[in-house]
């Protein structure tokens, strides 16, 4: 075999190595992730009247129930009625079930100040005046740039009785078509529930101190 041959195929040979390191060197994560937003002080404060609240008092948040098909860190799109899409690059930056009640203690905290917040679980020894349950529904953005909030919730006292259960219906309407606004979307029907969890809340303890 000639000089000039063996050349051409050492060039041939190397070509291929490194191409075939190429093939298997590691590529960028192409995956977002995206975190549920507390509401802005300004305006979780927006016409409290922080005198009608005598006193502290604690909460505790959770248990936080989703159903099956959030329950996973793909973000879930409902494309139709009967039909979703997840994303298999736009992910959640933490379990939903978590952020869900961190944002809603959050929002309830800001609102209702001064509050003790605790989520679920906590010792029986410490257990809150007030504990709120949530079961999600449904919580997705659509094709029609809708963010929606379904969810039942109750309130119980220290022993337990429920004081209130209610099922609340919550939609807002995305800026854009981007996962980042339909994550905004979604924050802010958070922030509605929070609202109406803390009026409840607010009542009761009013009726508790009165």
């Amino acid at each position: 075999m000639s000089s000039q041959v063996k050349s051409i195929l050492a060039i041939i040979a190397a070509g291929i190595l490194f191409g075939g390191c190429g093939a298997f060197a590691p590529k960028a994560d192409p995956s977002s992730f995206y975190l549920l937003g507390a509401l802005p002080e300004a305006d979780s404060v927006a016409g409290k009247n922080i005198a009608d609240i005598k006193g502290n008092f604690s909460v505790g948040i959770g248990p936080i129930e989703l159903p099956g098909y959030l329950d996973r860190q793909q973000i879930a799109t409902r494309t139709s009625t009967n039909r979703l899409s997840y994303s298999e690059t736009d992910r959640w930056g933490a379990p939903l079930a978590e952020t869900f009640g961190r944002v809603l203690g959050q929002n309830i905290a800001q609102i209702l100040q001064p509050v003790q917040m605790s989520q679920f679980p906590w010792q029986s020894t410490d257990a809150p005046d007030y504990q709120v349950k949530i079961e999600v529904l449904q919580f997705e953005g659509n094709s029609t740039q809708e963010a929606w909030l379904m969810a039942h919730w109750s309130v119980s006292d220290r022993n337990k009785k429920i004081l209130v259960g209610q099922s609340s219906q919550l939609k807002r309407r995305a800026v854009s078509q981007t996962v980042e606004d339909s994550v905004k979307a979604l924050s802010e029907t958070v922030g509605d529930l929070s609202r109406e969890i803390a009026d409840s809340l607010r009542s009761f303890e009013q009726q508790r101190k009165s």
